[in-house]
């Protein structure tokens, strides 16, 4: 039998399971010629993969020597993970299909008077709750991911240290959640397991080198190289955020100047927006409110549709810094494709037409194929994201292929 948190050993079995999640419904011959892998070894794994309904036969297909072809799928509900967006406000978990659909979604907002103890003990009910709502046996669970915001930081001890995080430092996490939820724990940042929803669920599905940038209260980017996440020394790899777009900028939160983040993330949209209009946006304000000071990332797009010029030029303005920020990244990394998510990356259509503009005037004409940048329009990809490093890690379907 089987052993679906082993199934990563036999790499046939892995190459197939694979195989069948991105080509299928598929027959068996289709898979033997596609793959060379002689028929009888073929044979042989499938049966053991539909003994243990990690496929399914899914219909037939007509044979030219009269015998119809059995299709072979991916059984999307053999197994679940649940993943956790721990968030500075809000803790979201779900239970997930190995297809990316969200079973049950569960939201817990969070308030500065809340503790990372009272998160641990809020989620220390969430497994058994989405099981129970969902139907599922507790024994289809793989796992529980988490996705933090911010870099992991995670010294040898286990300690974490996020900034603004429930008003603590040096967290046990790791230790606090497996002490609390009976099965295995996966944990990384947001803009990692961001990359990861996309890479098994959104627009990167087939691409086997892309970035994902996630652009939200900061700015950070998940990078997948050959099928796998690349974290680098430390886990400081992605760390767009810190890249110098203007060395005679202001100081950022790290110590250095004229990092992006100084330029790009919603904190800072908003206070140019709140600045132009005081400074000389007065004949404005009917797009806006009276309440300059109450303005938030909404308000913004709000009146842009409604044709505010200033706020046109603050979005266009956030594009273009932005825009160089991935200039910089195409040129360290020639990926295939960037997929911009977040708040703000995917606050409108504007964004991303100046980001294009921006990184179609810095291109460098040596490199061949141009880089395709999307917008991802992926929902809850953090929870999404979670989910997937743990399905990521029991079936390791994109690594050592």
């Amino acid at each position: 039998m089987i052993n679906v948190f082993h199934v990563g050993k036999e790499l046939n079995i892995k190459k197939v399971i694979k195989f069948i999640r991105d080509k299928g419904p598929i027959s068996r011959k289709e898979l033997s010629d596609a793959m060379d892998i002689p028929q009888p070894t073929v044979t042989r794994i499938i049966e053991e993969l539909l003994k243990e309904r990690i496929i399914r036969e899914v219909g037939t297909l007509p044979s030219s020597r009269g015998r119809r072809q059995v299709l072979l799928a991916l059984n999307a509900q053999c197994y679940y993970s649940i993943g956790v967006e721990i968030g500075r406000t809000v803790v979201n978990s779900a239970l997930v299909d190995l297809e990316g659909n969200l079973i049950q979604f569960e939201v817990k907002p969070t308030t500065k008077a809340h503790k990372i103890t009272d998160v641990i003990e809020y989620l220390r009910e969430i497994p058994a709750k989405l099981l129970e709502n969902a139907h599922v046996d507790a024994s289809q669970l793989l796992g529980v991911g988490v996705g933090i915001p911010g870099w992991m930081n995670e010294t040898k001890e286990g300690y974490i240290s996020p900034s603004n995080f429930y008003g603590e430092t040096k967290i046990p996490l790791r230790a606090m959640l497996e002490e609390a939820i009976p099965y295995p724990i996966t944990i990384d940042n947001n803009a990692n397991v961001a990359a990861l929803a996309e890479k098994w669920f959104g627009k990167s599905r087939g691409s086997t080198n892309f970035v994902y940038i996630l652009a939200e209260l900061g700015i950070g980017s998940g990078i997948i190289i050959h099928d796998n996440l690349y974290r680098g020394l430390s886990g400081k790899a992605g760390e767009i955020a810190h890249t110098t777009v203007d060395i005679y900028g202001e100081q950022c939160t790290c110590g250095n100047y004229g990092c992006l983040e100084t330029l790009v993330s919603i904190p800072k949209v908003v206070d140019r927006m709140k600045k132009l209009l005081k400074l000389e946006g007065r004949s404005e304000l009917h797009y806006f409110g009276n309440d300059i000071d109450a303005i938030e990332l909404e308000d913004i797009i709000t009146a842009l549709e409604k044709g505010s010029i200033l706020a046109k030029k603050v979005l266009e303005d956030t594009g273009t810094y932005l825009g160089v920020g991935i200039s910089n990244v195409i040129q360290h990394f020639a990926p295939e494709m960037i997929v911009i998510g977040g708040r703000l990356g995917t606050c409108h259509p504007i964004l991303l037409d100046q980001i294009k503009k921006m990184v179609e005037a810095r291109e460098m004409n040596v490199f061949s194929r141009k880089t395709a940048i999307v917008s991802s329009d992926m929902k809850e990809v953090i929870v999404l994201g979670a989910a997937a490093q743990v399905i990521d890690d029991n079936f390791s379907l994109y690594s050592l292929l």
